[in-house]
C-alpha cells in the first residue's frame, strides 16, 4: 500500500499539470485577443479544451469558429421566427438570411478546413468576412428604416469572428 500512494501522487501531479498547461494557454491566447472575457468563457466551456493530450493553438482556433457557427445558426433560426411575427421585416430578414448562408456555407466552412491543413491565412480571411457579413445585415435593417431585432446577435457575432480572428492571426 505504501508503494502505490508515490505513484498516486505523481498520476494526479501529472493530471493537475496538465489542466494548469491548458489553462495558461487559454489564458495567454484570451489576453492577446480583443474581448478577453468573452475568448476565456467560450474556450473554458469547451471540452476539446480540456482533453487529456491538451489542447493547441489550432484547437482553440477551431473552437472559437465553432462559436461562430453556432451563433450564426441560432441567428437564422430566429430569422423565420421574426419574419412571421413581423412582415414588414421580411426584407432586411431575407437579406440576412442570405449573408449568413454564406457564412455557413462558405466562410465558416472555409477557415475549419483551412485550420485543419494548417492554413491559416484562409482561415483568418474567413472571420474577417463573417464580421462584415453581420454588418451587412445589420445595415440591411437601417437601409430599408427599421429597427434590428437582432442587433445584439450581430454583435456578439461580430465579437466571436474577432476573437477568432485574433487567435488565427497568432498561428500566422
Amino acid at each position: 500500500m505504501r508503494n502505490l500512494f508515490p505513484i498516486f501522487m505523481l498520476i494526479t501531479n501529472l493530471a493537475f499539470n496538465n489542466d494548469n498547461n491548458n489553462n495558461n494557454l487559454i489564458n495567454s491566447t484570451c489576453r492577446a485577443t480583443p474581448n478577453y472575457p468573452l475568448c476565456l468563457t467560450t474556450l473554458q466551456s469547451d471540452p476539446r479544451t480540456s482533453e487529456a493530450e491538451g489542447a493547441d493553438l489550432t484547437t482553440l482556433g477551431l473552437v472559437m469558429v465553432d462559436a461562430v457557427k453556432l451563433k450564426s445558426i441560432e441567428i437564422m433560426e430566429n430569422f423565420k421566427k421574426l419574419e412571421k411575427s413581423n412582415p414588414e421585416l421580411r426584407l432586411p430578414l431575407s437579406q440576412c438570411y442570405i449573408v449568413y448562408y454564406a457564412v455557413l456555407h462558405a466562410d465558416v466552412t472555409v477557415a475549419v478546413e483551412a485550420l485543419k491543413r494548417g492554413v491559416p491565412k484562409f482561415a483568418e480571411n474567413g472571420m474577417v468576412d463573417v464580421a462584415v457579413e453581420a454588418e451587412t445585415c445589420e445595415f440591411s435593417f437601417k437601409y430599408n428604416g427599421l429597427v434590428s431585432p437582432v442587433s445584439d446577435v450581430n454583435r456578439e457575432i461580430i465579437e466571436l469572428s474577432s476573437v477568432a480572428k485574433s487567435i488565427i492571426r497568432m498561428l500566422l
